[in-house]
């Protein structure tokens, strides 16, 4: 019977033996639940630090593209703008159009074009890769007029809600690259199992390990929190992690010794 919940290894795992001793025996099936709990919180202050970035990025770089958007009416499927085209928005910072804006059919892909956007009659195009191109059909929309204080409309949504859509998948892709962590840091454990001479299957090394993580994700967290740099961070906390991962296994043996000393006494 589990003597701790996944909430106490947050507190509790970076001095308690008695912790480490009831994850190695009692808590199967529970450690990736709490990996996921303690990611969960610690990922917040990066991520909000990541969104600040992304905002003032927004607000220093979207201007310059806006300013040179003319305002473009879409009427039954068919886009036009008050000015003669094509019309280049331009990078601030370097040669090349970033956006081509053509009701002419002078330029019908991006294929001639170094642009990044293509707005035709009837078409949108927006390059997604060298070799990727995706083409939106213009039909459906039947009255549209996009002008500079829609597009800022739209920056100011996607700037403010952007940490909403932006940290589950942070939260996910960084679960799976520590769960990676957390088996290769239990491979680590079986030495450790043969150096105490302690009964451990793998299963039960990998839920120490994930518990052992916890110390460097929180120093993670604290570094990103205070904004302090973490050179080697990944690697510095796989070998926190592991020597916590020891101090466990060493747990589960001291335990285990102790039953064993009983038994005999017993016997």
């Amino acid at each position: 019977m589990r003597k701790y919940t996944i909430v106490h290894p947050l507190f509790m795992s970076y001095y308690s033996g008695s912790l480490y001793q009831d994850v190695g025996r009692n808590w199967k099936g529970y450690c990736f639940a709490y990996l996921m709990l303690l990611l969960s919180l610690c990922l917040i202050p990066e991520t909000f630090k990541i969104h600040a970035a992304l905002s003032d990025f927004i607000d220093s770089e979207a201007p310059k593209f806006v300013s040179q958007t003319p305002t473009i009416t879409i009427s039954k499927g068919k886009a036009s703008v008050p000015l003669k085209a094509p019309y280049f928005i331009n990078y601030p910072d370097k040669t090349g159009p970033f956006a081509v804006i053509d009701t002419t059919g002078r330029f019908t892909s991006l294929d001639t074009t170094t642009a990044t956007m293509l707005l035709t009659g009837t078409k949108l195009f927006i390059r997604k890769g060298p070799a990727e191109i995706r083409s939106f059909d213009l039909s459906p929309v039947d009255d549209l007029v996009i002008d500079q204080k829609l597009i800022y409309s739209w920056i100011r949504i996607i700037r403010d809600w952007s940490v909403f859509v932006f940290y589950p998948f942070v939260l996910f892709f960084t679960f799976l690259l520590q769960v990676v962590q957390v088996f290769m840091c239990a491979l680590s454990g079986t030495l450790f199992a043969k150096r105490f001479k302690v009964d451990l299957n793998y299963q039960a090394l990998v839920r120490l390990a994930a518990v052992s993580f916890t110390p460097a994700v929180v120093l993670q967290a604290a570094h990103s929190l205070l904004d302090i740099d973490f050179p080697h961070s990944s690697f510095i906390s796989f070998l926190i992690a592991t020597g916590y991962l020891y101090y466990a296994v060493g747990m589960v043996s001291e335990e285990e010794n102790e039953i064993n000393h009983r038994n005999t006494e017993k016997g």
